[in-house]
């Protein structure tokens, strides 16, 4: 039953994970660094609820989290150096990090080589650059990624490298906030509802949706109808809150609380796993 439990909850994490790692990989963050980040938040969960206070027992958090005692060690002090943290280069900032230091693709007083895609003799071209600095990435794909980002240019069929650090689209750091509070608010309620201890202990969360789903037209209408809608319920909860203004003055501990409504639109590809996709593609243990 409960390896039932991990299974279901594992499926869970992995349609949850979808939209964000689009986004990630989207803005450049490796997995290495997510993996970091990860293991960060197993051991300040178990800390936090896990453990009691006082000194950190690492041999039982390795145990509650799956970590090895040495990689709780090394979460710990890395958190407590002063904000130092090792750069983990994605394999573009890699590229170019070899375009421009390593002498092999530089010219005279060290600038970047205009490289030419392949070459049939022993000049340096953009795809040894790729299979030395980034292993089995596909030199066309990091090419076109270069060149959407203003890192290369195309001069009478070679590539120059004219900006040594490779910056994806940017994001607002007010955005990214916004993201993490969003999804922090979302799943601690859905996490508290699925881990109650008695029926009705745990905070609205309640869901409607079209049985059979919507066209293209009719997603286009909902959301025209839905936002003003939406619009005055959460005006209403406003007035409430204002309403008691007084009450939450009062010297006792308070919690941020509130209402967050979405309106969804189901990504048909994020429904099937990795299996589904490779089944798709005709791909087998064999290949």
């Amino acid at each position: 039953m409960a390896q039932d439990v991990k299974d279901h909850l594992r499926r869970a994490l992995a349609l949850m994970l979808k939209p964000l790692v689009r986004l990630f990989i989207a803005q450049g963050v490796t997995h290495a660094e997510f993996a970091e980040t990860a293991k960060e938040v197993y051991v300040e969960t178990a800390l936090r609820h896990f453990e009691s206070e006082g000194r950190v027992n690492k041999s039982r958090v390795a145990i509650l989290t799956g970590l090895t005692r040495k990689e709780v060690k090394n979460v710990i002090d890395r958190t407590l150096e002063a904000g130092v943290q090792e750069k983990t280069y994605s394999r573009p900032e890699r590229v170019l990090t070899g375009w421009y230091s390593d002498p092999k693709f530089q010219g005279p007083y060290g600038i970047p080589l205009e490289l030419p895609y392949d070459s049939s003799d022993d000049e340096p071209c953009f795809i040894d650059l790729v299979r030395q600095y980034s292993g089995d990435m596909a030199p066309r794909q990091m090419l076109q990624q270069f060149i959407e980002a203003g890192s290369v240019v195309e001069i009478d069929g070679r590539y120059k490298a004219v900006r040594r650090i490779f910056k994806h689209s940017t994001l607002s750091p007010s955005l990214i906030t916004r993201l993490g509070e969003v999804g922090y608010r979302v799943f601690s309620t859905a996490a508290k509802n699925i881990d109650k201890q008695m029926e009705g202990s745990g905070y609205f969360d309640r869901m409607v949706f079209a049985d059979d789903g919507c066209t293209e037209e009719m997603i286009e209408s909902f959301d025209e109808y839905i936002k003003p809608k939406g619009q005055e319920f959460l005006e209403e909860i406003d007035v409430w809150f204002s309403s008691r203004k007084t009450e939450r003055t009062k010297s006792e501990d308070r919690k941020e609380t509130g209402i967050y409504m979405v309106h969804y639109v189901e990504d048909e590809d994020d429904q099937g796993s990795l299996r589904d996709l490779l089944a798709e593609r005709g791909i087998d243990s064999e290949g």
